[in-house]
């Protein structure tokens, strides 16, 4: 189990439910027609997401051409990629509760992009890394294990602020009057995420958790190589790992490892 885990990012489980999915799904985008339901791609696809290896490595060990394998390889990760429609949903209804979801940015270190005057693009500096970067914007629920949002990429010299004001988020939360919980990154946008402060201190714990449970997710989706060191592929191919390496992380999370609940007894005593 501990090597299939390492081979492919998940257990046996997991990659058999992804597996079944992609042959049954009412998304036309994700389905795999009979023909193309080939499993040995679509294990070399998991590989490639865990292991993130080259073209010159799978071609010796999968035993097929880099041109070949590498077709298939990106066909598979468009297929995982596109059951987001079904796997990362906006709820249609939250229920009474005025704080939904914890929102947090995560950066990916990616190769350093082309500037037409500069060796370096400022844009792309992500002070987490050091060296140029992407960010994507993820939204977890707090009622249950589940991500609900996911919005990116974005160029990882900009803020939180400019992400959830910019590109959507922002508006949803207004247009259904509810509130997200984000880090010290989104003050000065009270009203929609509210930020750790001195001030509060009955719930201070309760945002503690929610914000290291969110960066519990975080961290499971570096497990994947793809996304933990240096991305050498275009900006779209990123995306494309990104997002499926996403739909890989929630069926874990509904399969075998939910997240922690963030209340516990006794928080607000």
């Amino acid at each position: 189990m501990k090597r299939f885990k390492s081979f492919f990012g998940s257990s046996p489980g997991v990659v058999a439910m992804i597996w079944e999915d992609l042959q049954k799904t009412w998304i036309n985008e994700a389905q795999v027609p009979p023909q193309d339901r080939k499993i040995k791609y679509f294990l070399m696809t998991m590989h490639q997401l865990k292991r993130y290896p080259t073209e010159i490595e799978c071609e010796g060990m999968f035993d097929i051409s880099a041109m070949w394998g590498r077709d298939w390889v990106w066909y598979f990760v468009e297929k995982v990629q596109a059951l987001k429609a079904e796997k990362i949903v906006w709820p249609d209804d939250f229920g009474g509760e005025k704080w939904v979801i914890t929102v947090d940015g995560t950066h990916c270190w990616i190769q350093e992009p082309q500037h037409p005057t500069w060796s370096q693009d400022s844009r792309f500096y992500s002070h987490k890394y050091g060296k140029a970067g992407l960010n994507y914007e993820l939204g977890i629920l707090l009622s249950g294990s589940k991500l609900v949002w996911m919005n990116g990429p974005f160029m990882a010299g900009g803020n939180h602020k400019s992400v959830l004001t910019k590109k959507g988020l922002k508006e949803k939360l207004e247009a259904i009057e509810k509130k997200g919980i984000g880090d010290a990154g989104y003050y000065g946008h009270q009203g929609v995420i509210v930020c750790p402060n001195p001030h509060d201190e009955k719930v201070a714990k309760f945002k503690s958790r929610a914000l290291k449970r969110h960066e519990t997710f975080n961290g499971r989706t570096k497990l994947f190589d793809c996304l933990s060191g240096r991305f050498r592929h275009s900006v779209d191919r990123f995306k494309n790992c990104f997002e499926a390496v996403c739909v890989i992380c929630q069926y874990q999370i509904e399969i075998e490892d939910p997240l922690y609940d963030v209340i516990v007894e006794g928080m607000f005593d």
